[in-house]
């Protein structure tokens, strides 16, 4: 059953921001999709989902040259090379207080008695594991004083007969560059005008600009963090992780698992207690806009991890103690709070994770690119259309 599951499915690419720490607003470099500066004065094209937001070609994704996990390790590690850095990362799975995950550290065990102890001598493009997707999410700018252009992500999964399933996600930022800022404001007018503009080409000229695109995307400095679901033992859990110093000293940094960014955390909020009555309160306070999935959930009231129990029903969110008139005024806001993360989104419409092993994506992740698709072109326009939290979709189902 888990091999199949593992065919059918790969990383939740469809949540919203992934948080984690922003690379900045960019000078010169900028962080717009190559090719010189766009032309403002003129239309802006129609945007074709396949040339401008979701990349799934096999010519591009099976050449390591342009992508591959061994060139994101290599990309993302401070020695170039990223074999320690998997270690620690992967041995990490087994030894977090909230969870302990043995099958990944095990997996790395094996590669260390077969490739060595000495992981920086790897051949990481041996390793078992296939790039799925490419994908712009530009929908998730910041559209402020210092903002950025939303990020670039790389969705990956493993092939091995045992590590199995186990996908990654790798999001890097897009910062804001020449043209993308207005009154002191970022709108990412020039880096979506650049991003709609790869729809106007075809054949060799789409795929060398996408290769300098790619290349100019997936750099050291604009790295945030990664994000694994994983079923490797039941149930499916899913987890972010960002840079943290070396406990040990032997690396510049190692990856370790903060609160989840917008996962409200169900259980531990549903009960008695000081955390649960402090939530409540910050619910009242600010139900209009986290009705609207427009306000950041503080760090205090989100979950380690999300779980989710294959076939069985979640247990929702009790906003029991929000006042009355607040309830009664936004009837949907329990099911907001919820939809801005990653477990209710992906059980409430979709499958947990939405891009298939296959390079193909679920119905829900298709009515997602459909909506970034006329988003990205009003953000080229200069129209900074703000995206709420969760799905860009419109009346997507509520948990």
């Amino acid at each position: 059953m888990r091999v199949l599951l593992s065919a059918l499915l790969l990383l939740s690419v469809a949540c919203g921001g992934g948080g984690g720490v922003d690379a900045g607003v960019g000078g010169g470099a900028g962080g717009g999709a190559g090719g010189g500066a766009p032309d403002a004065g003129q239309p802006v094209p129609p945007v074709v989902i396949e040339k401008s937001l979701f990349w799934a070609d096999a010519a591009l994704l099976d050449d390591p040259a342009v992508i591959s996990f061994s060139k994101v390790m290599a990309t993302i590690a401070p020695d170039g090379h990223g074999g320690r850095l998997l270690v620690a990362w992967f041995h990490r799975f087994a030894s977090t207080a909230h969870s302990e995950r043995a099958l990944p550290s095990q997996f790395i065990d094996q590669v260390i008695a077969a490739q060595g102890a000495d992981a920086s001598t790897w051949d990481l493009a041996s390793l078992p594991f296939k790039v799925t997707g490419l994908h712009n999410r530009i929908d998730l700018a910041e559209l402020s004083a210092g903002g950025h252009c939303g990020e670039f992500r790389v969705s990956v999964t493993s092939t091995d007969v045992t590590l199995q399933p186990f996908h990654a996600l790798f999001l890097f930022r897009q910062p804001a560059g020449p043209g993308d800022v207005r009154d002191g404001v970022v709108t990412c007018e020039a880096t979506a005008r650049a991003w709609a503009e790869l729809s106007t080409l075809d054949g060799a000229a789409l795929a060398a600009r996408l290769r300098q695109v790619f290349a100019e995307h997936l750099t050291r400095d604009r790295f945030l963090l990664a994000e694994t679901v994983e079923f490797t033992l039941a149930p499916w859990e899913w987890r972010q992780w960002v840079k943290v110093a070396d406990p040990t000293g032997q690396l510049p940094f190692v990856f370790d698992n903060p609160p989840l960014f917008q996962q409200v955390d169900v259980e531990g909020l549903n009960a008695p207690g000081p955390r649960r009555d402090d939530f409540l309160a910050w619910v009242d306070a600010n139900a209009a806009e986290l009705d609207a999935r427009r306000l950041l959930l503080p760090e205090r009231f989100r979950a380690p991890s999300v779980r989710v129990t294959q076939g069985i029903p979640r247990t929702p969110l009790s906003l029991d103690g929000v006042s009355a008139a607040t309830l009664a005024r936004l009837p949907t806001l329990r099911a907001n709070v919820e939809l801005v993360g990653c477990a209710a989104c992906h059980t409430a419409d979709a499958e947990f994770v939405q891009t298939k092993a296959d390079r193909t994506v679920s119905p829900f992740y298709e009515k997602e690119l459909k909506a970034r698709a006329p988003h990205l072109e009003a953000l080229a326009r200069g129209e900074s259309p703000r995206a709420p939290f969760g799905p860009l979709q419109a009346n997507p189902k509520l948990p």
